[in-house]
Order: C-alpha cells, then structure tokens, then sequence
C-alpha cells in the first residue's frame, strides 16, 4: 500500500507539471552536460536558473548521483542531476529581480544546514534582510568559515535563529519576536519536510507575507493536496516535488 501510495503521488506530480519533467530529463540527458560544471557563474545573469545552478556548486558542492553516490559532496537543490529545482526558482523570481528590490525586502529559509542556500541569496539579493532558521544552527556554524573562504557573505550578511518546526508555540513565538512588523517577501521551507512541519511553519509565516510574495516548500509530493484546499487565498502550484505559494 505504501508503494502504491508514493507512485500515486509522483503521477499526480507528473500530471501537475509535466513540463518541469521534461526538462529536467532535458537537463540530465543533453542539456547541462560536463562542460557545464567547468564555467564561472559569471557567464549567467543573476537568477538565471544556470547561474543559480553554479552558484549552489560553487558554496555546496555538486551532486551528481545522489545521496547513496560517492559523487555526494552536497548541493542537491539546484542541481540538474538531482532535484533541479533551478529552472522553477529562476521562474518564480524572475518578475522579482526584474522589477527590484528595496530596503526592506526580506527572505526567510527554513531548513539552512550547511548555510549554502544563505550564500547563495545573499549573493542574489545583496539588499535583502536574509534571515535563516533551523532546529540546529551547529551545521552552519561549523561550515560558515569556509563559505566565507569561497567568498560568501562578502555583499550581504545573514541573520540565524532556532527554531523547531514540530512545535507551533515555538514557530510562532520565533517568528514573531524576529520579524515584529515586518513582511516578508520570499520564504522557502527546505527543513524537516513532513506534511505536518510544512503546514505548521507556513501557517506561521503566513500573517507576516507580504503583498507580493512567493513561497517555496521542497520535497513533499502531498503539500498541495494538503494545503491548498485549506488556503484558497493564495495562489498554489507545483514543480515536482516543490509546491510554489504565492499571489503574483
């Protein structure tokens, strides 16, 4: 029953964004081929879902055949061979870079382990308060210095908070004494993945979003059919694995 259940949920997937399927077989197969992983980020513009690509390499290493694979040396998010999650992250924060950012943009990340999804929206949004969050913080404290060795947090510098995403009480109470009054503008939950976390945190994060914003919620095939139900008023789709959240 098990197995029946997950192939179910992986049809649905397939059936809900078919495209995103076909390219990222696209990517694997002929389109980002070893060359790929030889060029500089540089030759991408900020965004594009290949310059989100190389960036993750480049602070988190690069998987090719995942986490079972001698070639795991972390960055399984934007990677091609792996999730590739980049081509629906370059999608959704297209209008954002191009219609700017100011002052008072925020982005929060649920679920920083070694820290190189900070880096990498830091380099991305040098303006933006970038604030991480995670059950614990040793990871990123162990692995921050070499990120900054590989030129990290050279434009923008993030904040770090606790927090547990299990305990409702404690979501809320983190989130309310870390942002006050403010909104936030792009929240991306990579934590503990549960249905159960998932819905705890976004029902947390969802009084301080702003009145543009876009979530991402990785690697849970049931979060639209769980939530999307229950939050009619907001703007729901999926990219694989990955449920978009959002009122553009």
């Amino acid at each position: 029953m098990k197995k029946t259940n997950h192939t179910m949920r992986r049809i649905r997937s397939w059936i809900r964004s078919p495209r995103h399927y076909v390219l990222k077989a696209k990517d694997k197969l002929v389109g980002l081929g070893e060359g790929f992983y030889s060029q500089k980020r540089e030759s991408y513009s900020p965004g594009d879902y290949r310059w989100l690509a190389l960036t993750e390499m480049l602070y988190g290493g690069r998987q090719l055949g995942g986490r079972s694979s001698g070639e795991n040396i972390g960055g399984d998010r934007m990677s091609p061979c792996h999730h590739g999650y980049s081509r629906a992250y370059a999608e959704f924060l297209k209008p954002i870079i191009i219609d700017g950012i100011g002052d008072d943009f925020i982005i929060v990340e649920v679920g920083i382990l070694n820290g190189n999804g900070l880096a990498l929206w830091c380099d991305l949004f040098p303006q933006a308060r970038v604030i991480g969050m995670d059950l614990d913080l040793l990871n990123f404290e162990k692995n921050r210095a070499e990120l900054e060795d590989l030129g990290a947090f050279e434009q923008n510098t993030p904040e770090v908070y606790n927090i547990d995403q299990l305990d409702r009480n404690v979501v809320n109470k983190v989130l309310r004494e870390v942002l006050g009054d403010s909104k936030v503008n792009i929240f991306i939950d990579d934590g503990h993945h549960s249905i159960e976390s998932i819905e705890i945190t976004f029902e947390g994060i969802k009084p301080y979003l702003a009145e543009n914003y876009v979530c991402f919620i990785e690697d849970n095939f049931d979060t639209y059919d769980h939530l999307a139900r229950r939050h009619r008023d907001c703007r729901w789709t999926t990219r694989g694995e990955m449920t978009v959240v959002g009122n553009r």
